[in-house]
């Protein structure tokens, strides 16, 4: 399965999130469900291969980004995403909007997530992953490297400090 974790909502982009992978399910037909962990705010298409499990302790949230063969991020609009680090940190491979260029960002300096602008690259970046298993593997420990080397709280605590001392 791949993984949607957060508000489901247009806001997010998950109206398109849902369009590309049914139609990815119509090109590619497979055992592959999308699992959403999260509150919904829009009606979820009624689809056999899309599973809303509602609102999950962090627990359970981690333990399911961590199953995930990939996250998906679809919003065009995050400042941070701490799901998509938290994805990196679990060794999960990521997908996300390209029009995000903070997301776009993630994926280029990691070197360890993927981003689509359009279905066909959605389709491409996601049909990658599951066939180039040793190069998802890479990808799986350059995120995590990233995520650890730039985003553990004591390196975060420490940089706000040493910002705030220099003001």
């Amino acid at each position: 399965f791949i993984a949607y974790v957060g508000r489901i909502d247009k806001g997010k982009n998950c109206d398109q999130l849902f369009n590309y992978f049914m139609e990815y399910k119509k090109r590619n037909p497979s055992d592959l469900k999308l699992v959403l962990m999260g509150k919904a705010a829009m009606p979820i298409p009624a689809h056999p291969d899309i599973i809303s499990l509602g609102f999950m302790d962090d627990r359970s949230k981690f333990d399911g980004m961590q199953a995930a063969r990939a996250l998906v991020m679809p919003s065009e609009y995050e400042s941070l995403s701490l799901v998509v680090l938290e994805a990196m940190l679990a060794g999960t491979p990521v997908l996300v909007n390209g029009a995000c260029t903070v997301l776009k960002g993630h994926c280029v300096k990691s070197n360890g997530a993927l981003y689509y602008t359009n279905y066909l690259e959605f389709e491409g970046e996601l049909s990658y992953l599951f066939n180039n298993p040793d190069q998802a593997t890479l990808m799986r420990k350059n995120a995590k490297e990233y995520a650890e080397h730039n985003y553990r709280w004591d390196i975060v605590v420490d940089n706000v400090c040493d910002l705030i001392e220099s003001i």
